[in-house]
């Protein structure tokens, strides 16, 4: 069945209108819960998350539905929060620009428009952001924690800890305390090559407990040729992380059909760097969690491993694009030292600074944050909210900060023309009203006087902490105004109802 023109926009505007209705109230510091279904039942207030839970049975709305989860997606992957603010904008420009096509404005023109004004509100943020203090590190990670100070101090003091570039994970504790610990381990830049290696569906990463872990820079295409190593892995009943420079052909076929069927828990990353560098990498993480490098110039031959040329961790955490490797035991105390006497001999500044990272991912070590709650409902709402607050508070320590609540955007309008982004900006802030139960007063706003929400008085929001990343407000919009313009633009949906 195929949809055209005004019916085909309404249709997605159908879909995109029930997503951002059901996130709003989750906006503001006196946001409203969502409980998802599930067993037990998830209560979130995370845009992303309640969005990736909405669906319809209506494969138009569906489409709809569709775009602005991938709105929400971008907005996370991007900043790691901001979700909701992006749907509110997504759908604030979907319709009204739909409503001046409907009116006979030429839709591409429009969308032109978006773009050159969404990027005229990005240069103005960024003009306006200011590098955060320590002071305002605390702040924003308690207001992105839903105002909880217990979290945001949390979250300051790992920061201080690991430093800002450190490794921090966060997970489900075993009891009602929320703690943290830092163990031995390291990043990789590097994430899963398929995503039918995914084991957590919910957070879009696959998880292994107390790996194997193989390592080589050679290209992996027979799957006879790894068939050894996942023999040792069933036999001991672990499971396996590859780290290989290349895998295809029947070996990553075979692989993904015996993961798909539950044979094997395993999951494959490409080997860091290229070259000696790559072989280089992997021999640090082999100090951290033990076995071989399978150098394939050397000593390709996996018929004849064992269980001991075979690293073995704690935990590997996976996604799209990084690798978390949590170890404990083995102590790189001596392969740091190493490091060390070859920086002192480097060459040249690249050199230096190479192995000046290599160091630093080997002495780091890993923050694990144990979310504790009364109960695994409560535990698991506090997680995601940890989860997101520390995102936003690594954004604003990397790009700075701006005004929040929702007056860095409403701002921003003084450099637009009347229209629709214009217009648009002021959606957030009035949501943040709107969910406190009031209406806003904007005769009362200045470019640091804003409402604050939480006390229900209009006050300087830079000096009361008030804060958002500006990485996070720019992800927002540019993800809203990108499918924005492709909606305005569509002139058909192709798609089929279920009997």
């Amino acid at each position: 069945m195929i949809l055209y023109g005004e019916e085909a926009r309404d249709k997605l505007m159908e879909g995109i209108n029930l997503v951002a209705e059901t996130v709003k109230p989750t906006l503001g510091p006196q946001a409203r819960t969502v409980i998802l279904q599930n067993n037990p039942p998830i209560i979130v207030n995370d845009g992303v998350t309640i969005a990736r839970h909405i669906h319809s049975d209506d494969p138009f709305i569906e489409m709809g539905i569709k775009l602005i989860q991938e709105v929400a997606s971008q907005a996370q992957d991007t900043a790691g929060d901001g979700t909701t603010t992006a749907s509110i904008l997504a759908e604030t420009l979907c319709k009204e620009g739909l409503n001046r096509v409907k009116q006979g404005e030429n839709p591409v023109a429009l969308k032109k428009i978006y773009d050159k004004e969404i990027e005229l509100v990005c240069e103005h943020l960024q003009s306006m952001a200011v590098p955060v203090t320590d002071d305002n590190i605390k702040k924003v990670a308690t207001i992105a924690a839903n105002n909880d100070e217990e979290l945001g101090n949390l979250i300051y003091e790992v920061l201080e800890t690991v430093g800002q570039d450190g490794v921090i994970t966060v997970e489900p504790a075993n009891s009602i305390n929320t703690s943290y610990e830092v163990i031995e381990g390291m990043e990789l830049d590097r994430g899963i090559i398929s995503n039918l290696m995914i084991n957590n569906k919910e957070k879009g990463e696959c998880i292994l407990n107390n790996p194997l872990v193989l390592m080589t820079n050679s290209e992996i295409k027979n799957f006879q040729d790894i068939l050894p190593i996942l023999e040792i892995a069933v036999a001991n009943k672990k499971p396996l992380l590859i780290m290989c420079g290349v895998m295809e052909g029947s070996a990553i076929t075979n692989l993904l059909i015996n993961i798909v069927n539950e044979s094997i828990s395993c999951a494959v990353i490409k080997a860091p760097n290229f070259g000696d560098e790559s072989i280089a990498e992997m021999e640090d993480i082999a100090a951290l969690i033990g076995g071989t490098v399978f150098n394939e110039s050397i000593n390709l031959d996996f018929s004849k491993a064992t269980f001991e040329d075979l690293g073995l961790c704690n935990k590997v955490i996976i996604n799209n694009v990084k690798t978390t490797i949590m170890a404990d035991g083995n102590n790189p105390t001596e392969r740091i030292e190493m490091l060390r006497s070859q920086l002192d001999n480097a060459p040249n500044d690249w050199v230096k600074d190479r192995i000046q990272t290599r160091i630093g991912k080997l002495a780091g070590g890993v923050a694990v944050i144990k979310v504790g709650g009364a109960t695994e409902i409560e535990m698991k709402e506090r997680t995601e909210r940890l989860d997101d607050a520390l995102n936003a508070t690594k954004a604003a320590i990397q790009d700075g900060i701006v005004v929040g609540g929702g007056l860095a955007l409403y701002n921003s309008r003084s450099i637009l023309p009347d229209g629709i982004l214009k217009h648009g900006l002021s959606y957030p802030i009035q949501q943040i009203a709107s969910n406190s139960g009031h209406t806003l007063d904007e005769n009362k706003l200045t470019d640091t006087i804003g409402y604050n929400a939480l006390t229900d008085e209009y006050v300087d929001l830079y000096e009361t902490g008030v804060l958002d990343p500006v990485k996070v407000t720019l992800s927002s919009l540019r993800a809203a105004g990108s499918i924005a313009g492709l909606v305005l633009t569509t002139e058909a949906l192709v798609g089929e109802y279920e009997n």
